[in-house]
C-alpha cells in the first residue's frame, strides 16, 4: 500500500472561509525533542522539515507518518571556525535550531544555529539529503555581504523579490524595520514595529504584493498589522489576541487571503481584509500556550508544535474529504475493515 499524499489545489481556486482553513487535525507527528522551527518543502507539500532544540534535523512525509531523514547536529569543518567557537563546542557540543527554511525551488534548506552557524544541505528527492555547504553564499560559498545599521541585535530577516529587485527586511529587538537592497548601500526605510520588540514579517503567499508583520512586545501585548509599504505606516491591526500573550506570537499567510497565528493555546485565522477574528481551532487539545505554525504554499495543511515534542498536522475539509473517499476505495477493496485503519492513512480516517 503507498503512503496517502495530496496533490493539493491550484492557486487560482477561491477559498470559502471557514470550511476551507486547515482545522482538522489528521496526523500526530512526534520528533523526540522539542520543536524549534518547521517548513513545507516548496513543491512535495506533504513533506515537512523540522529543527529542535537537540539542533537535530528531520524530514517528513506527513502523509504517511514516516520520518525520511534525521540529521544530528555536526560541524562539517571544525578547523574553518574561529579558535574561541572551537573551544565552546568542544566544551559543550550541544546546540538549538534557530531557523530553518526551504529555497523558493526547493532544491536547498538552510539551518541556522545559534553560535554563527548556518548549514546548508542539498535535496535530491526521498530520503535522498547531502550535505551542501557551511557558509553563506549558498552557490560559492563567498560571504556576499555585510548589511550595518541596526542598534540592537537582529531576531529576523524576510528576503523578498519583486519588480526584478531583490532586498532583505530585517527587524530587531527595538523594534526597527530596516529595508537593504543588494547594492550595500544602506537602509532604504526605517519602520517602528508595533511592540517595539520580536517581529517576523511576511509578504502575502500568493502574490507577494500585501506586507504584514507580527510581534509581541516584553508586556506580551501581541500585534499583526499589514504595512502601506509607500508610506511606511500600518494600513490596518488585526484584533482578537490573548491581552497579554504568553510568549512570542508565530504566523504565517495563505495563498488564500488568511492569516494564521498561534496564540492562547490555539491557531487563529484571519481574512486579510478584515480585522476581526476569522475563527479558531484548538488542534483537539494539547498545543502550548504559543505554538509555532506552518502552512505549506497551498494553504491545505498547517503544522502546529504541540506539547510532549509532538507536531499536529491540521488540514482543511477538502483534504479530509479525500481522505473519506480513500477510506471507502480501502474498503470496497477489502484492505481494512470498519474497525481498522492501515498506519499509512491519516488519523482522520
Amino acid at each position: 500500500m503507498l503512503p496517502v499524499t495530496f496533490s493539493g489545489h491550484g492557486h487560482g481556486q477561491a477559498l470559502n472561509a471557514p470550511d476551507d482553513l486547515p482545522k482538522n487535525v489528521t496526523w500526530i507527528l512526534n520528533q523526540g525533542s522539542s520543536l524549534m522551527s518547521m517548513d513545507f518543502h516548496a513543491s512535495q507539500q506533504t513533506f515537512l522539515l523540522v529543527g529542535t532544540d537537540m539542533g537535530d534535523v528531520g524530514l517528513w512525509e506527513v502523509g504517511s507518518r514516516e520520518r525520511l531523514v534525521l540529521r544530528n547536529f555536526k560541524v562539517l569543518d571544525l578547523s574553518s571556525c574561529l579558535m574561541l567557537l572551537q573551544a565552546a563546542l568542544v566544551k559543550d557540543p550541544g546546540v538549538a535550531v534557530d531557523r530553518e527554511i526551504g529555497s523558493p525551488d526547493g532544491a536547498l534548506f538552510g539551518v541556522a544555529y545559534p553560535r554563527h552557524i548556518v548549514q546548508i544541505y542539498s535535496y535530491h528527492g526521498g530520503d535522498d539529503v547531502r550535505k551542501h555547504l557551511e557558509v553563506w553564499d549558498a552557490t560559492t560559498g563567498a560571504k556576499q555581504y555585510t548589511f550595518e545599521g541596526h542598534d540592537a541585535p537582529v531576531y529576523s530577516v524576510c528576503p523578498h523579490y519583486k519588480e526584478n529587485i531583490r532586498f532583505i527586511l530585517s527587524t530587531a529587538l527595538d523594534g526597527k524595520i530596516k529595508a537593504w537592497m543588494s547594492d550595500n548601500l544602506g537602509s532604504r526605510v526605517d519602520y517602528d514595529a508595533p511592540g517595539r520588540w520580536c517581529t517576523t514579517m511576511a509578504y502575502s503567499a500568493d502574490d507577494g504584493t500585501r506586507l504584514f508583520s507580527c510581534g509581541t512586545s516584553k508586556d506580551g501585548e501581541s500585534y499583526i498589522v499589514e504595512w502601506n509599504e509607500s508610506e511606511g505606516a500600518v494600513e490596518r491591526t488585526y484584533q482578537g489576541f490573548r491581552k497579554r500573550s504568553f510568549g512570542v506570537v508565530q504566523f504565517n499567510t495563505t495563498t488564500h487571503r488568511f492569516l494564521a497565528a498561534g496564540d492562547d493555546f490555539s491557531i487563529k485565522f484571519w481574512d486579510m481584509d478584515n480585522i476581526q477574528l476569522l475563527t479558531t481551532a484548538d488542534a483537539d487539545g494539547g498545543l502550548p500556550a504559543s505554538p509555532r505554525i506552518r502552512l505549506n504554499k497551498d494553504g491545505t495543511l498547517l503544522a502546529a508544535s504541540a506539547n510532549e515534542n509532538g507536531i499536529k498536522v491540521l488540514a482543511n475539509q477538502m483534504e479530509c474529504g479525500c481522505c473519506e473517499r480513500l477510506r471507502i476505495i480501502f474498503l470496497m477493496m477489502g484492505l481494512i475493515d470498519d474497525n481498522y485503519s492501515d498506519r499509512l492513512l491519516p488519523d482522520c480516517l
